[in-house]
């Protein structure tokens, strides 16, 4: 036949490159092999091929087995590599078995003496080994193909394609061979120019190697997924079989029985694949029965790490909840907390409603928990005489028979809460790997719940700090206020009968009372405002200096040049009140504070200058502006300096210190200057 012939042809061309070209780099693969069953196929079907759309020779059913079982062998080799070489020997043996069964086969059917019977009969149901062996081919793909290292699958991946389309050709022909009794003469034909046309995929996967590499690893998931495939590959088998026996013995009724089957067989499938319980069952089944892992401990990890840290409409304590139950094969649960003020209160889930017991944190049960991070089995403990000694659970969990297990959540040595888990949607043993994972998983949601709770506890702290700072802010201001009307009070007996100080003292009371009245102001708004306007620097400071008058040493103002700034004019007069005042204290009576107004630039600059104690550099760096650092004992609260420096870069300015031990201080204010007036301002301002 011309499409089996040039397949021969196609795949003895793609020995020949294997043998010369790639023969290095294809060392140990197997794909020689497979190469040249499938060329030894290809001309045992060519040679036959005038025969081959009736009925298939004794000489072609072997070689349709040998060439399945030799790409089988390539995939299995791929694997030897993978922490499932123990699994890939096995398979390799089993391979070599069914060689020699298929050997002995064919011989015992070529021999002379072989009886009609057997050979009437290996005729007849060759078919159903051919669609065995395509299946687990399929099953080989799938599972080498999803293991490979991301890494080499550009390589490699052109080389699955090639022999999973080989396979599943053959699957669908003996689908069909199977459902109608006879081979498809057109899936037959066509079959060897797919096989040719595979060559040409095959030849471009096998030039990307450079050096074979075996699988990475076998994963719990990619396992279920394949017995999965697997499950629903003998469902089909066993469908074809029932269907087929329906239509040969239904009589006259066959074929709609035969359909009545198919449906029926089709709606339990459905339901199968769409009920939660079903597949947890499968899942159990299969990690009890096919593999030694029944987690892939990567994936569970990744959607434990979603579950803290995306956002989505469920509220953060129920997704927690479900992640945990999730892991055991059940779909509820509840959430209990930790609250400040002791005991544990539910927070979410659908067994931690609003209404749900709360449980006190000294309870003994709970000591145990955290003590030896117990998982407690509910179920164990309702068994008579097999309750755990010391465990008091309390009667509510017992009395509930939906609750399941109680997983600890502790960190730090704290314990943090826990979560009842809800039964399992299939009846299943808790094992080590379980409580492990359970242990694990608890951990680190503990953590996250604890640093949730931080951070709420930061939040509430943030907002007290911001009321003490609001708070700090008006008693600072009070207490300039409070004394300056002292002042005037120590005065009035040596001044009271000159009218200078009686209008100054007007003055002064006048500032106060406008003073306490911003203070009372903020104070019920619970925000400090400020208004904004053009200030003159040289009369600001003249004024901040007549506040601090009646101290020594008097300081001194020194105008070198005028200039306006736009802020807040109470608070850079406060800023200016507060350096003198505390250079007057730092420096003897017989010392000097001066004050220099002059410009630089595009800044306006005061230098508040004396001649006291100073400060070192270590001061300076590490307290001075420090809120609450004070060096005056209870006199006063240590936010002057914060004060100062936090009003002048909201202003856009600078602040600068310049002061050494014994050499006095320089506080250095660098404001940025107000914009030039139109000339129609400057009429109106005059």
């Amino acid at each position: 036949m011309l499409s089996y012939a040039l397949c021969a042809l196609a795949y003895a061309v793609l020995l020949g490159a294997c043998l010369t070209v790639w023969r290095r780099r294809l060392a140990g693969s197997g794909i020689v092999t497979a190469v040249t069953a499938q060329v030894g196929w290809s001309i045992v079907l060519a040679v036959q091929g005038a025969r081959l759309a009736q009925n298939v020779t004794a000489l072609e059913i072997p070689a349709e087995y040998l060439r399945d079982l030799a790409w089988a062998l390539v995939l299995i080799r791929c694997l030897s590599g993978s922490q499932a070489s123990a699994w890939a020997r096995a398979g390799q043996r089993g391979l070599a078995i069914l060689v020699v069964a298929v050997i002995l086969w064919t011989a015992a059917s070529l021999s002379p003496g072989a009886p009609g019977v057997l050979a009437h009969q290996i005729e007849r149901y060759w078919v159903w080994g051919a669609f065995l062996l395509a299946i687990g081919g399929l099953v080989l793909v799938e599972q080498v193909a999803r293991n490979t290292r991301a890494a080499r699958l550009y390589h490699l991946k052109f080389i699955w394609l090639a022999i999973g389309a080989i396979y599943a050709w053959d699957l669908c022909l003996y689908s069909v061979a199977m459902l109608h009794g006879s081979l498809a003469q057109t899936f037959w034909i066509d079959r060897g120019f797919v096989n040719a046309a595979l060559a040409v995929v095959l030849a471009v996967g096998l030039s990307r190697i450079s050096e074979w590499e075996s699988a990475a690893f076998l994963s719990p998931r990619i396992v279920f997924f394949t017995a999965t495939l697997l499950g629903v590959s003998l469902y089909v088998l066993a469908m074809a079989v029932g269907s087929y026996f329906v239509r040969r013995l239904g009589g006259s009724w066959g074929e709609a029985g035969q359909m009545l089957f198919l449906g029926v067989g089709a709606l339990v499938l459905i339901i199968a694949a769409l009920s939660e319980q079903f597949r947890a069952w499968s899942r159990v089944t299969v990690a009890k029965y096919l593999f030694p892992y029944r987690y892939d401990y990567r994936s569970e990890w990744q959607k434990l790490t979603r579950t803290l840290s995306e956002r989505d409409d469920t509220p953060f304590y129920d997704r927690i909840v479900r992640v945990m139950a999730g892991f055991v094969s059940a779909t509820n649960g509840g959430l209990w907390l930790a609250e400040r003020e002791g005991g544990y209160a539910p927070v979410g889930g659908e067994f931690a409603a609003p209404d749900a017991p709360r449980e006190d944190t000294h309870r003994a049960f709970f000591e145990y928990l955290l003590t030896h991070e117990w998982i407690c089995n509910l179920d164990e403990e309702r068994a008579p005489h097999r309750g755990r000694p010391g465990l008091e659970v309390p009667p509510w969990l017992l009395e509930n028979t939906r609750l399941w297990l109680v997983v600890p959540l502790i960190c730090q040595g704290a314990l943090v809460g826990f979560v009842v888990i809800g039964q399992p949607l299939a009846a299943m043993r808790l094992g080590w790997e379980e409580i492990d994972l359970l242990h694990a998983a608890g951990r680190q949601v503990a953590s996250a719940l604890a640093f949730e709770q931080a951070a709420q506890r930061l939040a509430e702290a943030h907002q007290f700090e911001a009321l003490n700072r609001l708070s700090a802010v008006l008693m600072h201001d009070l207490r300039h206020l409070i004394a300056q009307q002292a002042l005037v009070v120590q005065n009035a007996a040596r001044h009271r009968g000159n009218p200078q100080f009686f209008d100054d003292a007007i003055l002064t009371i006048d500032n106060s009372v406008k003073r306490m009245t911003r203070l009372m102001e903020d104070l019920r708004s619970g925000v400090v405002r400020e208004q904004s306007q053009r200030v003159e620097l040289a009369e600001l400071s003249a004024e901040a200096i007549r506040r601090c008058a009646g101290r020594r040493p008097e300081p001194a103002l020194v105008v070198r040049e005028r200039a306006e700034v736009v802020l807040n004019r109470e608070r850079l007069a406060q800023v200016l009140e507060h350096l003198i005042r505390n250079a007057q204290e730092a420096t003897p009576a017989d010392g000097s504070v001066t004050v220099a107004v002059h410009r630089v630039g595009r800044q306006g600059v005061i230098e508040v200058a004396d001649t006291g104690c100073g400060m070192d550099a270590a001061f300076i760096r590490e307290r001075l502006f420090k809120p609450f650092e004070t060096t005056k004992g209870e006199r006063g609260f240590g936010i002057g300096a914060y004060q100062a420096r936090d009003f002048v870069r909201k202003c856009g300015g600078s602040i600068e210190v310049e002061s050494a031990p014994g050499r006095g201080t320089r506080f250095t204010l660098r404001l940025p200057l107000a914009p030039m007036l139109q000339p129609q301002e400057e009429a109106v301002r005059a």
